[in-house]
């Protein structure tokens, strides 16, 4: 009964972190306000100088990256992609307040969580989940723009 414990405890972290693969089907994308949509464009447009704002019939998914199945936009962290060589990036969602996780590193990204646990007051469950999403998204990004190099899609900074 022992060994059937222990067995069932290291196959559980590999399974839940399978759940955070970043590849999202189309179908799983949340209906966001267009006041968050804009939100998006306009970090988009500060941070990749992409202008998607003239484009008003551009698309950008986003999804839940904690819950896939859930459709409706309300608290949570969100994952969003606006192009074929974005790895994309993380927000969070917390009464309507907008938060962007900057993702060129991960000493930015976790920066930028620890400023947003330190103006917002979150159960630990829900810091934990939201700090398990993050840790897979980094390995994920990381994992993506190796791909991304390795194939010759984009260059790296020297």
């Amino acid at each position: 009964m022992k060994k059937l414990v222990l067995i069932c405890l290291l196959l559980l972290p590999p399974w839940l972190s399978q759940a955070q693969t970043f590849a999202f089907a189309a179908k799983e994308a949340v209906k966001v306000p267009a006041s968050t949509s804009l939100l998006i464009k306009q970090y988009i447009k500060s941070t990749d100088g992409v202008d998607l704002l003239k484009d008003q019939f551009s698309y950008i998914p986003v999804f839940n990256v904690l819950n896939r199945t859930e459709k409706q936009f309300k608290d949570g962290i969100y994952y969003f992609t606006w192009g074929s060589h974005d790895s994309g990036r993380l927000f969070i969602n917390d009464k309507g307040k907008i938060t962007f996780l900057g993702n060129s590193s991960t000493r930015e990204i976790l920066a930028d969580y620890s400023a947003f646990l330190k103006q917002t007051t979150l159960p630990d469950s829900t810091q934990t989940s939201y700090l398990s999403a993050i840790a897979a998204f980094m390995k994920f990004r990381y994992d993506d723009q190796k791909m991304l190099l390795k194939s010759g899609a984009v260059q790296q900074v020297k």
